[in-house]
């Protein structure tokens, strides 16, 4: 905001405000105070339009619209029409969509090995049955294949 809107958002507010000892009135200090509130209060804050809230996020505009359509975030209808609505955001609406999505990720330096804990694979498996030298069930097979065609 530029000087002389910050100096104009002063004066409203020290208008607005009430001195700091009713009974004495005010004082050139309460006018200070006031006008220094004034100052670092911004008043009505800024609307973003869709592209900007899309440059901010980082995403295109059909993310955005998505975001709305699914209430993700809330818009400000700005302007008279009814089928093709001008969305724009508040400030606050993009910072806590922000806070809101914002996760850390924690990665575990142990080994890599760790998940699959001491279970065998499938193939680990077939390899061992295949190499246990248990013979007999081949020969098991057969006899039973034998017995059923009898």
């Amino acid at each position: 905001m530029d000087q002389s809107r910050q100096q104009k958002a002063a004066q409203i507010y020290a208008r607005s405000a009430l001195p700091l000892d009713p009974e004495k009135g005010w004082q050139r200090e309460d006018v200070q105070v006031a006008f220094v509130a004034g100052m670092e209060d911004r008043g009505i804050a800024r609307l973003l339009s869709l592209p900007e809230v899309a440059e901010i996020l980082a995403v295109s505009a059909s993310v955005i619209r998505d975001l709305v359509k699914y209430g993700e975030l809330a818009y400000v209808h700005a302007g008279r029409g009814t089928e093709r609505k001008h969305l724009t955001f508040s400030v606050a609406e993009i910072e806590g969509f922000i806070k809101r999505h914002t996760e850390r990720q924690h990665y575990v330096l142990g080994a890599k090995t760790l998940r699959h804990g001491t279970r065998k694979r499938a193939h680990e498996l077939a390899v061992e049955r295949a190499t246990t030298g248990n013979k007999d069930w081949f020969a098991r097979t057969r006899a039973e294949l034998k017995a059923k065609k009898k």
